[in-house]
């Protein structure tokens, strides 16, 4: 108990930023391919405001069904959950304002791995993690950017294909 309250809100705070480096990453992977910049800004700017009130939403109603949290610590969640998955979409986002799509691609794809093994080393302190457990978690969130990417690339290629 004095665990969970004394993370409260974390894990609507790192829900928010996996769902975020996934999903932004996945988006920017899959229609780079295309080759053109400003539809994947736009995709990733629509898709990441409706992907952040959604995912607040969603958490929101997860916490108060659960029926153990305060008012109080399920709007907080609630708004750690937007926080999360706003900010590092907004994060990743900033590339493609500055550079050409090959160079966004780059950094916002090289920005979400180090946001992922960052949220691993963080999520494994909280746990009170050793050393080799929090590596491990760390390697397995990479791991998980790594088949998003991969099934994204190829799910790009697929479509583009299917369209053009």
């Amino acid at each position: 108990m004095l665990f969970r309250r004394k993370h409260h809100g974390l894990q609507g705070m790192t829900f928010g930023m996996m769902d975020a480096i996934i999903n932004v990453v996945g988006i920017i992977i899959g229609l780079s391919v295309i080759g053109n910049k400003l539809t994947v800004f736009v995709a990733i700017l629509v898709a990441g405001i409706a992907n952040s009130l959604g995912n607040a939403a969603g958490f929101h109603v997860s916490e108060e069904t659960e029926g153990i949290h305060t008012r109080k610590e399920v709007w907080k969640s609630t708004v750690l959950t937007f926080l999360g998955t706003f900010l590092v979409t907004m994060l990743l986002l900033i590339p493609l304002l500055f550079l050409d799509l090959a160079g966004a691609v780059f950094s916002s794809v090289s920005i979400g791995v180090f946001l992922l093994v960052l949220l691993g080393f963080i999520v494994s302190r909280c746990l009170n993690y050793n050393r080799r457990k929090t590596l491990k978690l760390m390697v397995e969130y990479l791991l998980m950017g790594i088949v998003v990417i991969i099934v994204a690339y190829y799910l790009g290629i697929f479509a583009s294909n299917l369209v053009i």
